[in-house]
């Protein structure tokens, strides 16, 4: 699925805050589903988070090396059927979104989580092992690590103290999205779904669920999830 936002923008950690992008030079499922895991359960509200493989970053300042490193083209497939399978791992289960974008003439592997409408969750400490044991992890700034003692019990009671107005909202139809208010946002976020000369790509990602509910970075939470836009 296409990105609702400018992959530049992640890389150059512009629009988004830096705490919600994390990069990774390369595929290392273990690490990965930790902060797969931590951006579901989005401990501070912050609307989830991102991580590019295939990305380096710079230890001094935390800004993404260029050009990229990529992804090999012939291990994408490969990467996203290992997804299917520890996707399965997350308790309760949890499926982040994926998007391959060309980079510096490479394959960079977005991977893109939104907070999870049913946490909190865990995920064993290693996804490739049978017998690794399950944590709850959470961001600390740019990590992820594990949840413990009041942050742990904090998290539990994540789902008690949501407010109202930031609850997704199940009921609402896509009949109910603006394509106007829509196109706009998608040409301001310099979005790859943006239209070009008429409505067709915007009905398609409305009715194809691109930009729906929990999928993207939601248009409804911008203005309250219970609003129609």
């Amino acid at each position: 699925m296409a990105l609702a936002i400018n992959i530049e923008d992640l890389l150059n950690k512009q629009k988004i805050e830096s705490n919600r992008i994390e990069f990774k030079k390369g595929w290392n499922p273990a690490s990965i589903y930790h902060s797969v895991c931590a951006f579901a359960n989005d401990f501070d509200d912050l609307g989830g988070g991102y991580i590019l493989v295939g990305v380096d970053s710079d230890d001094d300042t935390g800004m993404a090396i260029r050009p990229v490193e990529g992804v090999p083209i012939e291990k994408i497939d490969g990467i996203l059927q290992e997804m299917v399978g520890y996707n399965n791992k997350l308790s309760p289960y949890y499926m982040p979104r994926t998007s391959v974008e060309d980079v510096d003439e490479k394959q960079v592997l977005v991977i893109w989580c939104p907070a999870g409408i049913n946490r909190p969750y865990s995920v064993p400490e290693n996804v490739t092992s049978r017998t690794s044991k399950e944590y709850f992890y959470i961001r600390s700034g740019t990590s992820s690590i594990i949840a413990k003692g009041e942050v742990l019990d904090e998290l539990r009671e994540l789902v008690s103290r949501v407010p109202f107005d930031e609850r997704g909202n199940s009921d609402i139809q896509l009949e109910d999205i603006s394509l106007v208010l829509l196109r706009d946002y998608l040409v301001k976020v310099g979005s790859r779904l943006r239209p070009s000369g008429n409505n067709a790509s915007v009905k398609n990602s409305r009715s194809d669920g691109t930009i729906h509910g929990t999928q993207g970075e939601s248009l409804a939470s911008q203005r309250g999830s219970h609003d129609v836009l």
